[in-house]
């Protein structure tokens, strides 16, 4: 048996064979299945066939987690995180036989979940969503720590959004020389420590970000004041040396420091941030809200870049 977290009164564990019994049964009461999109399971073959299936363990080193009661060894329902690649982000969520509803076990289990996703992962945000009409859900996930951040749709039906920020991770204002401890391992490795200085690090209006995990600075990134001259706004930062250490990647810190970042540059009523972005960090910063312009373009000893940039305008403060 694997275990994942204990409680008082419960523990998580990782499926096994045993459980395709209360997969079936669950998903056979239309209440439990009611806002979730799921439909029961066909035959007692068809959950056997789903547990031999389940391989987010492997793959994620996450996933959803049996929920036993300690005093009986009672199977109550399932919970834990599921990373969905597309979005690229981590959930939290959680099923219950019904006649377990209204004893806390979800919010206990909830609240487990995301400790073991904070500490042991060391994750930089869960989220959780609910159907809008499931007051049930809503209450476990606001009970467990999370904030809502918007309505929206959710496998086509309408629902509330959450998130939640790991409280060991924090954005600091830090100097130009502090960048380096991120700069020179991730962005110039192998290359002499004063290639780590960008022009514009020391300039007035420059700020550099760091992200810190308990007392270790694991990510960093600066904001400089420079116009592009293939974008009009003339109201506009650079972004430049993001670097996240390779101990900590894979695990969204970045964002954390753009959403940081977004939020001075808002403050100052700055309207464009843009970037030159690493073919290789394409994609992440397509996640987080940026757009290319003009071709890509080479830069000698480092490689392909796109030029790309994000409207800050549009952004509006949301509950936090």
């Amino acid at each position: 048996m694997t275990l994942i977290a204990e409680t008082n009164r419960l523990y998580l564990r990782e499926f096994n064979a045993s459980d395709a019994i209360h997969f079936f049964e669950m998903n056979k009461d239309p209440e439990v299945i009611q806002f979730t999109g799921d439909s029961s399971f066909p035959s007692l073959q068809e959950a056997q066939k789903f547990i031999e299936a389940y391989d987010q363990y492997k793959t994620y080193n996450m996933g959803r987690w049996a929920v036993i009661r300690k005093e009986d060894n009672a199977f109550l329902g399932w919970c834990g995180l599921k990373f969905h690649p597309k979005e690229h982000l981590i959930e939290v969520g959680y099923r219950f036989y019904k006649k377990y509803w209204g004893h806390g076990y979800a919010t206990e289990s909830c609240k487990a979940s995301i400790t073991y996703g904070f500490k042991t992962l060391k994750l930089a945000t869960i989220f959780a969503h609910a159907h809008k009409d499931n007051l049930a859900s809503h209450n476990v996930i606001i009970k467990s720590g999370l904030s809502w951040i918007g309505d929206g749709f959710y496998d086509g039906m309408p629902a509330k959004l959450y998130k939640l920020n790991n409280p060991d991770l924090k954005v600091k204002i830090i100097s130009p020389l502090e960048t380096h401890e991120v700069r020179h391992p991730v962005l110039r490795e192998g290359r002499p420590k004063e290639d780590c200085v960008f022009n514009g690090d020391d300039d007035p209006d420059t700020f550099h970000l760091g992200l810190y995990f308990l007392n270790e600075l694991v990510g960093v990134v600066t904001f400089i004041k420079n116009h592009h001259p293939d974008l009009a706004n003339p109201n506009q930062f650079q972004l430049r040396g993001m670097a996240v250490l390779s101990s900590a990647q894979g695990k969204n810190y970045g964002s954390l420091l753009i959403d940081a970042g977004n939020k001075i540059l808002m403050e100052k009523k700055i309207g464009l941030v843009w970037c030159n972005a690493r073919e290789k960090a394409l994609n992440f910063y397509l996640r987080n809200g940026f757009e290319i312009f003009g071709e890509p373009f080479e830069i000698p000893q480092i490689g392909t870049h796109f030029s790309m940039f994000k409207s800050l305008k549009h952004l509006k403060k949301k509950p936090q």
